[in-house]
């Protein structure tokens, strides 16, 4: 007899949705703002902001498997993740706001200057890890049905994806709005204060969007345990081989992230001549093209699982994404890099880089169950804490492998800035620094793509077997119903 599974309504599917949408957009302020603001309206030179960024995510690397672990022990009334969903947006939407809001430059005051970064930074990225775990967490909650999981983070990834392109396509050129009205208010020049603005814009309508998650999403899947600590969560990962795999997957392949977080100073430098508020069309067609072929490659990847395996799928994707980042760098040598044809290879680009998304978080997600098939315990918590953790370590190699580079190649937004407003050319005085922006963008994503296939060419989990542990785990979960239900009726009685 088969077994009825329990599943999310489609209110809130649409409400999840939404929400991931949201904080998207909050990530993105971060992802596409932050390096910018840090050393051209801060001017604190890129290497200091590299170093940040790597004693940042030391930390996380600690703080998102604790969250993770403080997650699983949550016992509420309203679940595991949902009291975390209900507090963290409006924190998230107050501290992203703070880290442009710095008073001061680098060059008025180095010493306040580092120390305000530093604090709200790092903060940021605790009260961030406070709501990112357990929004990813309770995807695995929604539902017991892996079909209806696998839909539901294909269309995470695409709607999270909408949300990271307002912020891209737009944030830069906005920032140049409000510099234009050349309003300093408090801070120290108009630029910084087209960063606040701009932060302040997408930040609130970021987050109000998030905060839907935690008012309309409701858990289906009760815990199964609750460890006494924290601490001891950490030894379930060692019995998780298929999660093992990814995580390294994905540290491998950090740089790959390159050509979304750093794209911006490739696009405001080499094409805009260093000009905000010229960046909106670069970014529609350059950046757009990337993101276009990405959603739909995600969109369409739960349907190219009936013709290929996770596995097979994830693999050449990242191997065959070698080939577009190539020719992009070969039209710089050769001076054929019109928007044009860079956006065509972007294009595809983009398009191999979707499916590793989607199916990154749904091996995760699979994941979950092997563990809880193995050892009778289910740990959402920090098992997506390691996907959190992914995401920020690679944006922060490819924020600190960038930055290093451009440090490396004398890279001064300030001589720059003060180069073009008087008229020069920025991509024909510094070739030292375009030739290290494209290379940033195409080259180290490239042997990113090849490195990230190594710990899964021989990926454990194949669906074959997922599909026999969740038919056992939904038979355990009906049994234990079945005797707490006698249990009580015994007591009753």
């Amino acid at each position: 007899m088969e077994v009825a599974l329990r599943t999310y309504t489609r209110r809130e599917r649409n409400y999840y949705l939404l929400g991931l949408t949201g904080q998207n957009i909050v990530y993105n302020v971060i992802g596409v703002g932050l390096a910018l603001y840090y050393t051209d309206a801060l001017y604190v030179p890129p290497g200091i902001v590299a170093v940040l960024m790597l004693i940042a995510r030391l930390w996380d690397g600690i703080n998102d498997f604790i969250m993770g672990a403080i997650v699983d022990r949550t016992r509420s009334r309203l679940g595991k993740c949902r009291p975390y969903l209900l507090a963290a947006p409006m924190l998230i939407m107050v501290i992203t706001i703070a880290v442009f809001a710095a008073p001061f430059n680098y060059n008025q005051n180095p010493t306040m200057t580092l120390i305000y970064i530093y604090v709200t930074y790092i903060l940021w990225d605790m009260l961030y890890t406070m709501g990112d775990i357990p929004l990813w967490g309770i995807t695995a909650l929604m539902t017991e049905s892996e079909k209806d999981r696998t839909k539901l983070l294909s269309l995470a990834r695409v709607w999270g994806s909408v949300g990271a392109a307002f912020p891209i396509l737009t944030y830069v050129t906005v920032v140049g709005l409000f510099k234009a009205t050349g309003i300093k208010a408090i801070f120290p020049s108009a630029g910084a204060f087209g960063y606040f603005m701009a932060a302040l814009v997408f930040t609130v309508i970021g987050s109000a969007l998030f905060q839907l998650v935690g008012f309309n999403v409701t858990e289906k899947i009760p815990p199964t345990y609750k460890e006494p600590h924290v601490l001891k969560n950490f030894a379930l990962l060692k019995h998780n081989k298929p999660f093992l795999q990814i995580m390294l997957s994905g540290i491998l392949g950090s740089t790959k992230e390159m050509i979304a977080s750093c794209s911006s100073y490739l696009i405001l430098w080499y094409y805009a001549n260093g000009n905000e508020a010229n960046t909106m069309f670069y970014f529609a067609v350059i950046g757009g093209g990337y993101f276009v072929g990405t959603l739909a490659a995600m969109y369409f990847t739960p349907a190219l699982l009936k013709y290929f395996s996770k596995k097979d799928l994830y693999n050449w994707s990242h191997l065959l994404s070698v080939l577009p980042f190539a020719t992009v760098f070969i039209l710089f040598l050769l001076k054929l890099d019109t928007v044009l044809l860079v956006s065509i290879m972007i294009f595809f680009a983009g398009v191999l880089h979707g499916f590793p998304i989607v199916l990154q978080v749904s091996m995760i997600a699979d994941s979950v169950d092997y563990l809880e098939w193995k050892t009778g315990k289910r740990a959402e918590g920090i098992c997506f804490a390691g996907l959190t953790f992914l995401a920020k370590l690679q944006v922060a190699v490819a924020y600190y492998g960038a930055l290093l580079v451009l440090d490396l190649v004398g890279y001064n937004p300030e001589a720059m800035q003060n180069y073009v407003a008087a008229g020069g050319i920025a991509r024909e005085a510094f070739p030292e620094v375009m030739m290290a922006l494209f290379s940033i963008v195409t080259i180290l994503p490239a042997l990113g793509s090849i490195l990230a296939t190594i710990p899964m060419w021989r990926y454990s989990l194949s669906e074959k077997v997922h599909g026999q542990i969740l038919e056992e785990l939904t038979r355990r979960r009906r049994q234990r119903e079945r005797e707490s239900g006698a249990t009580g009726l015994a007591e009753a009685r």
